[in-house]
């Protein structure tokens, strides 16, 4: 048989050598999109009343705007490698934020201190700058870069 002067031979041998080579090839290719898909953290608004264990010195406390301080009944919340990273505000109304993330078990893994906004109103992540934006009062924000949020744990090669 030929195809398009493509000789094709009726070798099942060769064509199962051929289409398993190509599975492997689409099964690392599909996995490694599927890493980069994960790899980017996302947001959510979760009701502040489900906040877990608040470190000391800290409140939960999430504006609805960038100037009105009711408060809000939602905070964003950063989902990144597994661990959920809810932004505090400081009891000594501070302008810094606590960036305190959590494993699974709401066990505190990591608590940093971010300067220069406090109450936060809302979290986005840029894809080119690989950062997240936490943004404040008064139209104040901090980034934090991806790479300082807790990593997911790497896959081990599969031989």
């Amino acid at each position: 048989m030929e195809l398009q002067g493509i000789a094709v031979t009726h070798d099942h041998t060769s064509l199962k050598s051929v289409l398993a080579a190509a599975g492997a090839a689409c099964a690392l290719l599909c996995a490694a999109s599927g890493a980069q898909a994960q790899a980017r953290p996302q947001i959510k608004y979760q009701p502040a009343a489900t906040a877990p264990a608040v470190p000391d010195g800290l409140k939960v406390f999430c504006a609805k705007t960038p100037d009105d301080l009711n408060g809000s009944k939602t905070c964003p919340v950063i989902y990144y490698g597994g661990f959920a990273t809810w932004i505090y505000s400081f009891i000594d109304n501070r302008f810094s934020f606590a960036v305190v993330s959590y494993d699974a078990k709401g066990n505190v893994v990591q608590n940093l201190t971010r300067d220069g906004a406090r109450y936060v109103f809302d979290v986005t992540s840029s894809d080119a700058g690989q950062t997240v934006i936490l943004h404040g009062q008064a139209n104040r924000h901090v980034e934090l870069r991806w790479s300082e949020l807790p990593q997911p744990p790497v896959a081990a090669a599969q031989p």
